[in-house]
């Protein structure tokens, strides 16, 4: 069991990996406009349509018979911090402290690209989940609010101050765009749905996992409205990697044979990478081009030299159930997805 003594024995840890995210400030322009974006670098941003490109958005009905939000079946977890540590080309992490806790579902960490805080979804309640901000341990701030929609999987979109994430409402589910504060901006588009996860390749090209028998990965274009179909049954984890504009995910070729790919988003060709760790499917990337991953209480890594090694066991700590992972942009911070003790 978690106990209460180790967070607070482990907070100035914690405290220790996440006070850079405090001090940073998020600089830039309006979202979508042109000049210094929250990147740093000037004259990134891509203007999106004011509405999407692929067409029109439906009417949203009623909610189908049956329909469940998803926040009615979220598990409970919390996330963890640690400082990731690099010493002669080996992954440790020496210190991991609570980042949230409580009751409840504290989900699916991204870093903002300037590494000042994490996006995280939480279900406030068994009825909608929101997407929020934490810069310190415990000090989560709701960003979203949307009457009757449920916000989940946010990423900030390169080049701007928004961030996307799926809109649910009434059983559909949209890619949609907000600002940075979290008021929301509008569909990306119109056609692609119900869309589930994504990750975006660069400013404007985005890979999304759309639901269905089978689930299919789609890259569509935000500017053009161009989407096309590059794969079938992929996993929920999908990632840019890092230095390139080409995307990784996890393709599901049976119940045991799961791959990691990499997809060329413009020739919409992938190749194979590794193998996952047997029926596990959450990772994330280093800058240097590492992937971790978690298996029960364990961490581990792959290089393009070395299969999965494990680097870390936090299973005195009270962690269990290791699912989603992210890497903060300059690869010094790690955050960590595990269940609650019950939940």
């Amino acid at each position: 069991m978690i106990q209460r003594r180790f967070r607070h024995a482990t907070r100035a840890a914690t405290d220790l990996a996440l006070g850079a995210l405090a001090a940073a400030t998020v600089v830039g322009c309006a979202p979508g406009g042109e000049g210094e974006s929250a990147t740093g670098e000037a004259g990134t941003a891509v203007s999106f349509p004011a509405e999407p490109p692929d067409g029109p958005m439906p009417e949203i009905g009623p909610a189908p018979e049956g329909y469940t939000p998803t926040a009615a079946g979220a598990p409970s977890t919390d996330i963890w911090m640690a400082a990731l540590v690099r010493e002669g080309g080996v992954l440790s992490i020496p210190d991991l402290g609570g980042a949230t806790d409580r009751d409840g579902y504290d989900n699916q960490p991204s870093f903002l690209l300037d590494g000042s805080a994490i996006l995280h979804t939480a279900a406030l309640d068994r009825t909608q989940t929101e997407i929020m901000r934490l810069a310190e341990p415990g000090t989560s701030e709701r960003l979203t609010n949307t009457a009757e929609a449920s916000e989940f999987s946010a990423l900030q979109i390169p080049g701007q101050d928004a961030f996307s994430a799926i809109h649910e409402i009434r059983g559909r589910q949209y890619l949609w765009r907000y600002a940075l504060s979290g008021e929301p901006l509008g569909p990306i588009f119109a056609t692609a749905e119900p869309v589930g996860y994504h990750a975006w390749a660069n400013e404007h090209v985005v890979a999304m996992f759309i639901l269905g028998d089978p689930p299919t990965l789609q890259v569509g274009d935000a500017v053009s409205g161009e989407i096309q179909v590059v794969a079938e049954r992929p996993g929920r984890s999908i990632h840019r990697i890092p230095g390139t504009e080409e995307i990784s995910f996890v393709r599901k070729v049976s119940d045991e044979e799961w791959w990691i790919e990499r997809l060329d988003p413009v020739a919409g060709t992938t190749e194979r990478i590794t193998q996952t760790l047997p029926g596990r499917e959450d990772y994330a990337w280093t800058p240097e081009g590492e992937m971790v991953m978690g298996d029960g209480s364990r961490l581990y890594a792959w290089s393009p030299s070395s299969e999965w090694t494990e680097i870390a066991d936090f299973s005195d700590l009270g962690v269990a159930g290791i699912t989603r992972l992210a890497v903060s942009p300059a690869g010094d911070r790690i955050a960590i997805v595990a269940n609650r003790p019950g939940g």
